[in-house]
Formats: structure tokens, C-alpha cells, sequence
């Protein structure tokens, strides 16, 4: 049945049905009978007390003739009249005299009695057959709900139908999907779709919209990596070759050198392109967890530091004091960011300048900020370089323009932004990123 919608409903719908057409029978009896039960008591007393009445005015002989016509064993109606001048009579059922209604068993019978008398010593018994009241009231149940009986497979027709037409919309987006080729993945049509069903057919939109974004990040991906490693790649090649075909050991070791140097490069392009395929395949709140970025910040720093001492850069590290820090996020993806946001800064600057790391909070908001005495990026450019693989004429160190569009793509993931401007009074860049604290932190300061 786990099988079948459509079997599932209609047995449900039928069971249901069959069911409150038993309960209506069993209260239709129960009603009935108390209905009947009433009327026969009323009956039973009308006629007792009409045969009081008669006997007052009728002679004592001639009651005893007509209660002697009267006995027949198979009477469902019995009575009595007891009489100190008559004897004889009929013979209902045999018990304690007492007046009004009573229920009293005689020969394996059941009977239902009504006694009465008046001042002279006359008295009436009427009893009838509790078997013919409940007959009675069953005949009558019966004759009420025969219609509907009558009609229980026309209705359970009828469920089926219904139930096939409610589920022609289903039905049809089930044809719809399985008719579509592996690469349409356009939306389905969910105006015409019931309300029962728009559910699913946004839930199928959502999924559609993520897959093609999925495809076309691997495209992307794929076609970056083909336009960024081909320079390299190229390079490797021809100083490879060079090499072999050199006698020049000088030479050789030249383009040795340089074969490493564009392997080094074609390395970090990799490192930097699948940064950027791990922010995209992410979702907010994937692998969130609290993370202290004094910490994350401080260690990023101190990894990073032979890289700045190789180039005689002052790499400093300042942290406002007494500062919580707390950023719910990936903790892998803020450190590549900033891993990034310095890198950028060590790289682009001339030997023995001097790059500064700042950590401090603006209200709700942790500012992460990167400054350096170089020389800067021009203000109508300072957007531009957010892009991928945009690089600015005359940098002075080879890259592939994905570092800051990397800081850019992480810091919006947690909510954040990236900044750049000119520092104030002396040349150099200025790289700030905002991030929103965890509101928990956020409470617990405040409090």
C-alpha cells in the first residue's frame, strides 16, 4: 500500500466511508430501538389502562367469555385482568405483582410489562415480546440505511475517480520531469500548479537553479584554468627546452629556474582557482562554526612572517585590547582570506617597506584591516582589481589577479565586505574587511 498514492487514498477514503456508515447504523439502531422502546411503552400503558376503563362497565360473565376467546400461545400481545368476582383469564407471564413497567422472563422469554389497578381490586397486566420490539426497531434501521448500501459502490467508484482527477496535476509533472533531457534544467511552470503541489514544484526550481549553477561553476573553473595555466604552462615549456638543448650549464641553470619559478606559479593559480570553486560550492552556514579570529588572525600572521623577513618587510601585528572577537564562518575559508589580503600586501611592495595588520570592532562588526607603505592602487582602479584576474599595468610582481577577488568572495559569504583605500598622509594601500561578530558573542559583550 507504502506503494500507491493513488491506492493509499482511495482505501483510506473507502475505509472512512465504510466506517461512518457503520457507526450511522449502529446509532440509527440505538436510536431507533429507544424510539420504539418509548412508543410501545406508550402503547402498553394506552392499552392497560383503555382495558381498566372497559372493565368498570362490562358484566364480570362476559369478561371471562371474551378473555377465553382470547388465549393463544403464539401472541406476541399478552394480558390480563384479574377480577375477584371472574376467575380464569389469559395466562402472561407469571411474577410479582407490582404497578408500572417492568421487564420479566418467562419460558426463556423476555417480556416487557405494564400493570395497573384501580380502588375495587381490578387489576390489568399488558405485556408484549421484547423480541418484537427489537424487530421492530431493527426493520426500520434497515429500511433507513438499504439506500445507503445500495450506493456504497457507486461512491467507491466515485473516491476513485475524484481521487484520480486530484492527482492528474502530480501525475502530469511526473510525465513533465521524466520526458526532459539531462541538460534542461529550466524551471517548471508553477502557476497551474495546486497549492498541495507548489511545494514541490519550487522545491524542483531550487534544486534545477542550484545544479545549473553547479555546471556552470565547473565551467568556469574548467575555462580559468585552461586561460591562467596556459602562460605558464607555456613558459615551463619553453625553458625546458632550452635546457635540454643547451651545452651552457650556466644556461641549463638558468632555465632550470625559471622552470620552477612557473611551476611555483602554476601551483599557486591552482591553489588560488580551487580557493575560489570551495567559496562557490559552499553555502551560508555550511561547516559554521565559532571561530576566534584573534586567534585565526594571529597565526595566519606568524605563518607568513618568513615570507616578509625574506623580503626585509616590517610585518607587524596590532590587536585593540580586550577585543572578543567571534565569527561564525568556515574557518579554513577566513584564514585563505587572510592569507590573501597579506599576501597581497607582501607582494606588492618594494623591499624593506612595512605592512601592518590591524583587528578592532566597529559596533557589531569585527574590522580586519591590511595596511602597507606602497605604492597603492589608483582610486578608479581600486574597484577593477575586486575582479577576476584583473591585474594593474606595471605590477611589479607576477600574479593572477585572483588574491583580493578571493578576500572579496569570502568575506561576502560571511556577511562581510571588502574595502580598499589610500593611506592617510603617506602613499600605500589601505585593504579593510568587515565582518558581522556573532550575535551570541555580540550579547555576551553587551551584557
Amino acid at each position: 500500500m507504502t506503494g500507491s498514492l493513488r491506492r493509499r487514498l482511495v482505501l483510506s477514503l473507502c475505509g472512512s466511508m465504510v466506517t461512518a456508515w457503520l457507526a450511522t447504523a449502529f446509532f440509527t439502531y440505538h436510536d431507533t430501538s429507544s424510539l420504539i422502546d418509548q412508543v410501545t411503552d406508550e402503547h402498553l400503558q394506552q392499552s392497560a389502562e383503555m382495558m381498566l376503563g372497559l372493565v368498570e362497565h362490562i358484566p364480570p360473565d362476559l369478561i371471562a367469555k371474551v378473555l377465553a376467546a382470547e388465549r393463544r400461545p403464539e401472541q406476541r400481545l399478552s394480558y390480563r385482568i384479574l377480577i375477584p368476582e371472574v376467575p380464569g383469564g389469559t395466562h402472561p407471564p407469571d411474577g410479582d405483582w407490582r404497578s408500572g413497567f417492568s421487564n420479566i422472563t418467562d419460558n426463556g422469554e423476555d417480556w416487557r410489562v405494564y400493570r395497573t389497578g384501580d380502588g375495587a381490586g381490578i387489576r390489568v397486566e399488558v405485556a408484549v415480546r421484547q423480541t418484537v420490539r427489537e424487530s421492530f426497531a431493527a426493520r426500520i434501521a434497515a429500511h433507513i440505511l438499504h439506500p445507503v448500501w445500495i450506493a456504497a459502490p457507486l461512491l467507491a467508484v466515485v473516491i476513485w475517480l475524484l481521487v484520480r482527477w486530484g492527482l492528474g496535476p502530480l501525475e502530469r509533472l511526473t510525465a513533465g520531469v521524466r520526458r526532459r533531457s539531462p541538460t534542461d534544467l529550466s524551471p517548471l511552470a508553477s502557476r497551474s500548479a495546486p497549492t498541495e503541489v507548489l511545494p514541490l514544484v519550487e522545491a524542483l526550481n531550487a534544486l534545477f537553479a542550484r545544479i545549473k549553477s553547479a555546471r556552470e561553476r565547473d565551467r568556469r573553473f574548467a575555462a580559468d584554468a585552461a586561460h591562467e595555466l596556459r602562460t605558464p604552462l607555456a613558459a615551463i615549456r619553453a625553458h625546458a627546452q632550452v635546457a635540454r638543448s643547451t651545452d651552457d650549464i650556466a644556461e641549463c641553470h638558468a632555465a632550470v629556474s625559471e622552470v620552477l619559478t612557473g611551476a611555483d606559479r602554476g601551483t599557486r593559480i591552482v591553489e588560488q582557482l580551487l580557493a575560489l570553486a570551495r567559496i562557490d560550492d559552499s553555502t551560508t552556514g555550511e561547516s559554521a562554526q565559532p571561530i576566534d579570529m584573534v586567534d585565526l588572525v594571529r597565526d595566519t600572521v606568524a605563518r607568513m612572517a618568513p615570507q616578509a623577513v625574506a623580503r626585509n618587510i616590517d610585518l607587524a601585528l596590532e590587536v585593540e585590547a580586550d577585543l572578543v572577537a567571534v565569527i561564525r564562518g568556515n574557518a579554513d575559508l577566513l584564514a585563505v582570506m587572510v592569507r590573501n589580503l597579506v599576501d597581497n600586501a607582501l607582494r606588492y611592495i618594494p623591499e624593506g617597506a612595512q605592512v601592518t595588520v590591524q583587528l578592532s570592532r566597529r559596533d557589531d562588526h569585527l574590522l580586519l584591516r591590511v595596511e602597507d607603505s606602497g605604492p597603492g592602487i589608483p582610486l578608479e582602479l581600486r574597484e577593477r582589481v575586486k575582479d577576476r584576474f584583473f591585474r594593474v599595468n606595471g605590477a611589479a610582481a607576477p600574479g593572477s589577479g585572483l588574491g583580493l577577488s578571493i578576500v572579496v568572495a569570502i568575506a561576502e559569504h560571511h556577511g562581510g565586505n571588502l574595502t580598499l583605500g589610500a593611506r592617510s598622509g603617506a602613499p600605500g594601500l589601505v585593504a579593510e574587511v568587515c565582518l558581522p561578530l556573532w550575535q551570541q558573542t555580540v550579547e555576551d559583550v553587551r551584557a
